[in-house]
């Protein structure tokens, strides 16, 4: 086997994870795929189980790499209490995860294994629970509720981001049959940023709302 084997396990365990969602994907196809032996996969990651979940950790990090200075900027404005700056940052937290699930920065296959385990959860879903979309959705949360000044209280607030988010999975999800309904020959900057406009109105309208 070679040396990077493991990885391309995984790379492999992706594209038919995406392809036939956890339980139509075998172990036989991942290895199969990867030009590896059946067993490689019990080694390195102790069976299907276990590679499905190391696949949606690889999803989590990927993610949290992308956002770390994000995260960053949520902290500073949090612990000012700035209701104007989190107004900005609640905007960039939503072009974050509308690129990231929409666009080009994580993979075909890792948005393809998101989704799945999104709308159809298997035993594994806190892994992605847990470790990306809570803590996501309760900055927001905190965010609409500081941008609002306070006039929209903790839990309206996790009310109301609970379908915004959800949104910025469904476009994913169905972005061929959107781009067919608008009539959009492509899938590029232009048509991103339609999408990402439309998800700012609703910030404003939530915030602005309450005023």
């Amino acid at each position: 086997m070679k040396k990077d084997s493991k990885n391309e396990l995984l790379d492999s365990a992706f594209r038919e994870f995406a392809k036939s969602g956890f339980f139509g994907a075998t172990t036989r196809d991942i290895a199969g795929r990867a030009g590896a032996n059946i067993s490689s996969i019990l080694y390195y990651f102790g069976g299907k189980k276990g590679i499905y979940a190391a696949a949606l950790e690889s999803i989590v990090e990927a993610v949290n790499k992308e956002t770390v200075e994000l995260v960053v900027e949520y902290d500073r404005v949090m612990a000012d209490k700035n209701s104007a700056e989190a107004r900005d940052v609640l905007k960039k937290f939503t072009k974050a995860f509308l690129y990231l699930s929409c666009g080009e920065t994580l993979s075909q296959d890792m948005k393809a294994v998101f989704l799945s385990e999104y709308f159809k959860p298997t035993d594994d879903f806190s892994i992605l629970y847990e470790g990306l979309i809570l803590p996501f959705y309760k900055k927001m949360a905190a965010l609409l509720e500081l941008a609002s000044g306070g006039k929209i209280s903790t839990k309206d607030a996790y009310l109301y981001m609970f379908p915004f988010f959800a949104q910025m999975f469904v476009f994913s999800s169905r972005q061929e049959s959107i781009c067919k309904f608008m009539e959009w020959n492509t899938y590029a900057e232009p048509e991103k940023q339609k999408l990402l406009d439309y998800m700012f109105h609703q910030v404003d309208f939530l915030i602005d709302g309450w005023k």
